[in-house]
């Protein structure tokens, strides 16, 4: 009998360990295609215009080594001390890689040719700490960023925040939420990005959205955007495909619709035949939605 209870006690905690590592955390819950992809594509670009600092921890923990790159400007900023843009790579918040700015890499080489420093932390966890762990990594990658701004010589009250899928998510709720003295931010960025979690696990299109019921409904209520708007936001700007069938447009009509209730300032931009990331459209529309988000 003893043996048996040791059994039963001893599967579940090696479960539980096991997924608190990244490596086996990778194994028993796949990357999706798309993102496995675009991480590989960027993986096998040509090395980006130095000057870089590649593969710096902002946070250390007993199981994984939290990342960021960042990529210095390449004209001097107009107006004296760098501005900053942080990047939040999608990919479902347990998969994507910091590395994925480089498929932008013409937006990259734009934004830093303007004078912005561009930071790009990775910020997945384990699947056990829910969507609260990669937003307590976004929110220190922010911090670590304004603390460091001396060492760097960037502008640390002059940080943007540029994130696509669910990288806009923890965008617009690190804007929101994220209380530190002195810490603001210039503007939020997002693309595609998730607003309302409860809609989202209830049919707004998200292909993985079934793993959203393993979460209460309170804590998917405190952890959308929608549900923090104030009229002391940030001006966001949005970019929403009216083809996307990972995250339905209607999430970003619903945060645009909030945040006029509220007099926020709001831009809302949407590509009547975008997919989820623009991937399907056309390199000149690229080029146009690069323009205007400079």
């Amino acid at each position: 009998m003893r043996h048996v209870t040791a059994w039963l006690i001893a599967v579940p905690l090696s479960l539980v360990i096991g997924l608190s590592f990244p490596g086996v955390h990778g194994a028993l819950v796949p990357m999706p295609g798309e993102v496995d992809r675009l991480t590989a594509e960027s993986r096998a670009k040509p090395p980006v215009q130095p000057p870089t600092h590649l593969d710096v921890v902002y946070r250390a923990s007993l199981m994984r080594r939290q990342r960021l790159d960042i990529y210095e400007p390449l004209a001097p900023a107009p107006d004296g001390r760098a501005p900053v843009v942080i990047f939040l790579h999608g990919g479902s918040w347990i998969h994507g890689d910091r590395v994925t700015i480089r498929v932008v890499d013409r937006f990259l080489r734009r934004m830093r040719e303007a004078g912005y420093f561009v930071i790009a932390p990775d910020y997945t966890t384990s699947v056990l700490r829910g969507l609260r762990g990669p937003l307590a990594n976004v929110e220190a990658a922010i911090r670590w960023v304004a603390d460091q701004a001396d060492h760097y010589g960037y502008d640390p009250h002059n940080i943007g925040l540029y994130g696509v899928s669910a990288g806009g998510h923890l965008a617009l709720m690190a804007a929101s939420t994220m209380s530190d003295p002195g810490l603001s931010f210039a503007f939020v960025f997002a693309e595609c990005a998730p607003s309302d979690l409860v809609a989202l696990r209830d049919g707004e299109a998200f292909e993985h959205s079934g793993r959203l019921r393993v979460f209460a409904e309170r804590r998917l209520e405190a952890l959308s955007p929608v549900n923090h708007v104030t009229a002391g936001l940030p001006p966001v700007l949005l970019f929403h495909g009216g083809q996307d069938q990972v995250v339905d447009i209607r999430q970003s009509e619903r945060y645009v619709a909030a945040l006029g209730e509220v007099g926020a300032a709001v831009e809302f931009v949407r590509y009547p035949d975008g997919d989820h990331g623009f991937l399907n459209l056309p390199d000149d529309v690229w080029d146009q939605q690069e323009t205007r988000a400079l």
